[in-house]
């Protein structure tokens, strides 16, 4: 992702940063992170003519080249090529001028041992061309210390310490707000460098919402002492690639007028596969959303260059998001939905543009390894809110649809409190607007927790762990003909029927209801942490949420339309300044 090779030597130097190319070894640049996307950079910033410029000591033939995509090729311009010879010190090349679209790159091939030291791009503006651009970092955490301190670090080694980032050292100032109260400052300022650039600001537990908020509102405070012009939001369970908070940095320092309101949104790649890309930028879709660019493997030109393409987003996420504080006003503040589905809403709100960039990214832990039964509360009841805030709310009968197919589904799988999450919280939108603003976001959260499922050990479950009934559910299809599919409905998958197995074992996510069918009792297996919880064939249970089903579904006839409106009359209500004060207690004292 940084470079490829060819089959000669290529290994890094002992001693000194860099990569020793013996004779004859090649590396290309054409790659996420060293790729230039001159297509976008020249879209959206004040660009002129493209410079690149490379450190090395030795002797080497470099090619410049302009890569670009048509009807799905990828086709390779040959701009230039020298000889250059170094020892040392910088040698820069030009790229003449080419089309508007793609990505330039380099291609250098050893004649003798050389060791490459690094390089930039670079262009002609003087500093005066360029806008002053401050960076505040909002960072909201929940006991996630390790990653948290470890990010800290590393920006105090890269970004604080090293010469290449030191035009960018003084613009950035770092927020760490702290929902669980559990961080010390002197734990996130190990390193010296950092003592005066961050500030732990100590915050009930009211979510990603009210964390973000919180920070926001403490960014704006101190708008004038330090002279901030964008928050750079970013979740507390991610791995940071520096050079993604500089380019950030640099690209809105060069935005065109008409682009200056935008917003940056950094990809997310997996943790534990770090080249496959989950998203960049998604699609609201009035809550059928859609990642955009999900599962691309980004180890090949082809890969960046359909990053290239750009495709209507309507948001991008909070685990990397710059925000210009122009649009963070007194009466334009995020949502208190506690967690999912407040940077959906903000984006609806504001984001005119959004710009996506190779190289801009985090690391994150893909979703299906972070099983919450929670989040069911959320699922549907922030869809609600996000929708009816901008119009986007489906009509009651394709909304009665989706609820039912949702709740029926965690019948299906005997995951009854699921299931009870769900109808809770559409009941609880259905309570206005009020009772949303009432709420003590905490207190609320730890009833919700308490409705759900709890991941343990398999070993302290009522339950035996097979590998092979595992396999055997992952492999599991759906596809059966019409009389066994109605047979499932009518009896909620078996429910009703006599039992053929005593215990099944499924995974937590996209489980397939033929592997629960008929089985008393189900292990639910989450992977990722090696834990689970037990589910069983219950049928009161599934009798009662069918029930509540069936009254909600009545109660949605009489009061949906209603309560729509009063959300998208009143929403402004909750994104006020003096709201938020009083929703996070911040006259009480807080530590920085």
């Amino acid at each position: 992702m940084y470079f490829r090779r060819n089959d000669g030597k290529v290994s890094y130097t002992k001693g000194e940063p860099g990569i020793l190319l013996e004779e004859d070894a090649a590396v290309y640049l054409d790659t996420y992170f060293n790729g230039f996307s001159i297509g976008k950079w020249r879209k959206y910033t004040r660009i002129e003519q493209v410079n690149l410029t490379l450190r090395f000591r030795g002797k080497a033939r470099v090619t410049l080249l302009w890569n670009e995509r048509s009807r799905g090729q990828v086709i390779k311009h040959y701009l230039e090529e020298k000889v250059l010879e170094s020892d040392g010190g910088e040698v820069s090349l030009p790229f003449w001028e080419s089309g508007c679209m793609g990505i330039y790159s380099a291609d250098i091939l050893a004649l003798e041992d050389t060791v490459l030291y690094g390089g930039y791009y670079w262009t002609g503006l003087r500093e005066e061309q360029t806008d002053s651009v401050r960076l505040a970092l909002d960072i909201c955490t929940f006991r996630r210390e390790e990653f948290v301190k470890r990010n800290m670090a590393l920006l105090g080694k890269t970004i604080f310490e090293k010469e290449m980032y030191r035009e960018l050292r003084g613009g950035v100032r770092i927020y760490v707000v702290d929902n669980a109260g559990t961080l010390e400052k002197n734990e996130l300022t190990a390193d010296s460098t950092l003592e005066n650039h961050i500030c732990l600001i100590k915050n009930r537990n009211v979510g990603g919402s009210g964390g973000f908020t919180r920070g926001l509102l403490e960014i704006r405070r101190d708008m004038e002492k330090y002279g901030h012009t964008h928050a750079l939001l970013m979740d507390d369970d991610i791995v940071i690639e520096p050079e993604a908070v500089f380019r950030t940095w640099r690209l809105l320092s060069l935005l065109k007028e008409e682009y200056k309101g935008a917003f940056v949104g950094g990809a997310m790649l997996r943790l534990d596969f770090p080249y496959l890309q989950t998203e960049s930028g998604a699609a609201w879709n009035s809550g059928e959303l859609i990642s955009r660019k999900q599962g691309v493997d980004l180890r090949s030109i082809e890969a960046c260059l359909f990053n290239e393409i750009e495709e209507s987003v309507d948001f991008a996420a909070w685990w990397f998001c710059a925000v210009p504080l122009s649009v963070v006003r007194d009466d334009n503040l995020p949502i208190p939905v506690f967690i999912r589905g407040d940077d959906v809403e903000y984006g609806l709100r504001n984001a005119k543009n959004i710009i996506a960039l190779n190289g801009i990214c985090v690391w994150h832990e893909p979703f299906e390894n972070k099983y919450s039964s929670a989040m069911y509360y959320y699922i549907l009841r922030n869809r609600l809110i996000d929708n009816a805030l901008h119009g986007r709310e489906l009509e009651p009968r394709s909304f009665i649809r989706v609820m039912r197919n949702w709740v029926k589904s965690e019948v299906y799988l005997y995951r009854y409190k699921n299931a009870r999450l769900l109808l809770q919280g559409v009941s609880d939108y259905y309570r206005g607007i009020d009772w949303l603003k009432e709420q003590d976001g905490e207190t609320l959260h730890g009833r919700v927790m308490g409705g759900g499922y709890r991941l343990q050990p398999v070993q302290e479950l009522d339950a035996v762990f097979d590998c092979g009934m595992l396999d055997r559910a992952l492999k599991d299809s759906d596809s059966y003909r019409l009389s066994r599919r109605v047979l499932r409905r009518t009896t909620l998958n078996g429910t009703f029927l006599k039992p053929r197995r005593r215990q099944g074992v499924v995974p937590t996510v996209d489980t397939r209801y033929c592997s629960v069918y008929r089985t008393e009792k189900i292990l639910n297996y989450d992977e990722a942490s090696r834990r689970g919880f037990v589910t069983v064939r219950d049928k009161k249970e599934a009798r009662a949420c069918m029930r509540q089903l069936r009254r909600l579904i009545r109660k949605t006839k009489r009061v949906y339309r209603d309560v729509n409106r009063e959300y998208r009359e009143r929403g402004r209500e909750m994104m006020r300044r003096d709201f938020w004060e009083r929703y996070l207690g911040m006259e009480e004292k807080h530590e920085k």
